[in-house]
């Protein structure tokens, strides 16, 4: 139906509510009132992302070997994906863009992340020894903001928006 309206040259009212419902709010609502403790979370998590953005670009070689290492071949192929995924939230969380998704991304980055450390190092809790400690918990807040992005865009019920 969809495709068939769009074809046709229009689409219906329902119809596009269905993708904005979907898509959520570009812009994430209130992004910098800072008495809202998410948005101090979401503004950190995506600000995280800019040394480790800066690490792959100044030390390609090292990072394409650590990519080979894990098994993530071809690993110019995955480096890419790394650093435009990584841009991404770093842009999104910061700036509060299309948050409900950019939420899933950040944690998708997290969980391959993770898989590389186990991968290279074996399977280790704690951080400071090479664990996936850090990568599991960036990775949770990330699921928590895509989740707070949801309930931010949901329609108000009884004058309180997303509950």
């Amino acid at each position: 139906m969809l495709i068939a309206s769009a074809a046709a040259g229009g689409s219906s009212s329902s119809e596009t509510s269905t993708w904005r419902g979907l898509i959520g709010p570009t812009v994430l609502p209130d992004r910098f009132v800072l008495t809202n403790g998410m948005n101090i979370v979401r503004i950190q998590a995506g600000l995280f992302y800019a040394p480790h953005i800066y690490q792959k670009l100044s030390g390609i070689d090292t990072t394409l070997a650590f990519f080979t290492k894990a098994g993530l071949s071809p690993a110019p192929m995955f480096l890419s994906l790394a650093l435009v995924f990584e841009s991404l939230a770093l842009i999104g969380l910061t700036f509060g863009l299309f948050t409900r998704w950019i939420g899933l991304v950040s944690a998708g980055c997290m969980a391959v992340a993770g898989y590389a450390m186990i991968q290279t190092r074996g399977m280790n809790w704690y951080w400071a020894k090479g664990g996936i400690e850090y990568l599991v918990f960036w990775g949770i807040v990330s699921l928590v903001i895509a989740i707070d992005a949801w309930q931010r865009g949901r329609p108000s019920v009884g004058g309180r928006a997303g509950l």
